[in-house]
């Protein structure tokens, strides 16, 4: 009997540190996508599914059947490996309003477009918002911003081949009529 208070305080540490390991929760929204992006550059969805929402445990449980698939299909798919692109980011500071937050991701190398994660506060800590509907709006932004891109860098060419059409015209047009005849005579001898 005088062990049991000892016991029993053995005991309730004992289960505080199961109930911990056993839950993945923070008060800190950047460690928890830290986390959740370290388990999945490991393939470890079981363990990045700790850092979700539960309404994303379906979109996990569909990339876990995704992963055992290209498991299997190994030595007929190209040895490109995407879960990489997980170990290649660089997360912004937290915004935080109210009971969710965004994490602007981005690629250390510049390689994939950046990417805004939503995480959400839930009675047991930050969760990461992995749903299909989510990820969905989240590649529409992206489409979105590579077109816009795009678009910018075509116009940025355009107005660059204006100037130099309008360049080219005005020195032709100030050119010595007889310096220009000079000109062509010896590019026609050069045929």
């Amino acid at each position: 009997m005088k062990n049991m208070p000892a016991f029993l305080f053995f005991g309730f540490i004992s289960l505080l540190l199961v109930a911990a390991c056993g839950s993945a929760t923070s008060n800190n929204p950047n460690e928890v996508l830290q986390e959740f992006f370290e388990h999945l550059a490991k393939k470890d969805i079981d363990g990045a599914s700790k850092y979700v929402t539960q309404e994303s445990k379906p979109t996990m449980q569909m990339l876990k059947k995704g992963l055992d698939m290209a498991e299997q299909m190994k030595d007929s798919l190209p040895q490109n490996d995407p879960m990489k692109d997980f170990e290649d980011v660089v997360f912004e500071p937290a915004r935080v309003a109210g009971d969710s937050a965004m994490i602007t991701v981005k690629s250390r190398s510049g390689q994939r477009p950046s990417a805004d994660f939503k995480l959400l506060k839930e009675s047991n800590g930050w969760k990461v918002d992995f749903t299909m509907s989510t990820l969905m709006r989240m590649g529409a932004k992206t489409a979105k911003e590579q077109e816009k891109n795009l678009r910018d860098t075509v116009n940025f060419h355009s107005e660059e081949i204006e100037k130099g059409m309008k360049m080219a015209d005005s020195v032709l047009k100030n050119m010595d009529p007889k310096m220009l005849e000079d000109l062509q005579q010896k590019l026609e001898s050069l045929k």
